[in-house]
């Protein structure tokens, strides 16, 4: 697990759902799913940790004041931690590439980019290029590790505005960012009376759903089993925590002899490689905050 400095700026605070917007485009991020995932948030805890922060849905619309962000994807860490950090730069960066041709061939081309891990900004503006040009945000790589999502052949290039990246990066001013694997981040910074949002990639629910290669390490069924045993823990703990995840047959048998409330709700789907398949999805939302809702 590698800790990321943090610069001592203020956190920004957030007195309206949704203030600061999200400048990523994340598949299977929870932008839509924010008002019903903030009914489960305690009013009152210690520190907030989200160990799968994806596109940050939830951490945006809440800004906490001490926030723990962590991800198994070095790419996605890098690009918050610039993002906070060096967005001026970063801006400068999109820019210049936002001068390019949009077109397919340049795409492919932005995609055989490759960069040091020193020059983060550009590889924070790679991906944020990817992100918002890729079939509908959808990051996927190869056992390898290579981002190989296919073009999106939007009509036009719509990269996060200054003013969406500016926000972004005043919101993570006090953010911890954390690259690991989500079991080791629980079990050395989870503590009692902590919030912890959990969510993962979830398991493939049909034939063209799976969004598990987030890394080069799939995210598996053995992996679902830890997540469980962590959820167990924290509970154990003294946290407080809200797990989001595919309404999937795996899913309700792993929890199914817990004592936490199990909630379904319906999430729109984007990612279908046949478009009558799109449309709502059953989710669920798994809590040990009884007493919400």
């Amino acid at each position: 697990m590698t800790l990321l400095d943090s610069s001592e700026t203020n956190p920004l605070e957030a007195d309206s759902l949704n203030r600061v917007r999200p400048f990523l485009k994340w598949a299977g991020g929870k932008v839509r799913l924010v008002r019903e995932i903030i009914r489960f948030v305690p009013r009152n805890y210690a520190k907030y940790i989200e160990p799968f922060v994806g596109g940050g849905a939830l951490f945006f619309s809440l800004c906490p004041k001490n926030p723990i962000l962590a991800d198994s994807n070095q790419e996605l860490m890098n690009c918050y931690e610039v993002v906070r950090d060096r967005y001026e730069s970063l801006i400068e960066t999109l820019q210049e590439i936002a001068g390019l041709p949009y077109n397919e061939e340049t795409f492919y081309e932005i995609r055989k980019w490759k960069f040091p891990r020193n020059q983060k900004i550009k590889r924070a503006a790679r991906m944020i290029y990817l992100n918002r040009t890729a079939f509908n945000g959808l990051y996927r790589v190869n056992r390898s590790g290579e981002f190989n999502t296919p073009f999106g052949r939007y009509k036009k290039l719509s990269l996060p505005t200054e003013k969406v990246i500016s926000s972004a990066s005043r919101a993570l001013q006090k953010a911890a960012l954390m690259m690991g694997d989500f079991e080791e981040v629980l079990e050395n910074l989870a503590r009692k009376g902590d919030f912890v949002y959990l969510d993962p990639p979830y398991p493939a629910v049909g034939k063209y759903s799976d969004f598990n290669r987030y890394t080069k390490d799939f995210f598996s069924e053995k992996d679902h089993e830890r997540l469980s045993e962590s959820v167990r823990k924290l509970d154990e703990r003294g946290c407080t925590f809200v797990l989001s995840n595919a309404d999937h047959p795996l899913i309700r048998e792993l929890y199914a002899d817990r004592k936490f409330k199990l909630v379904r709700v319906f999430a729109p789907r984007y990612i279908n490689c046949k478009g009558d398949e799109r449309g709502n999805v059953a989710e669920v939302l798994i809590t040990n905050n009884l007493d919400s809702g």
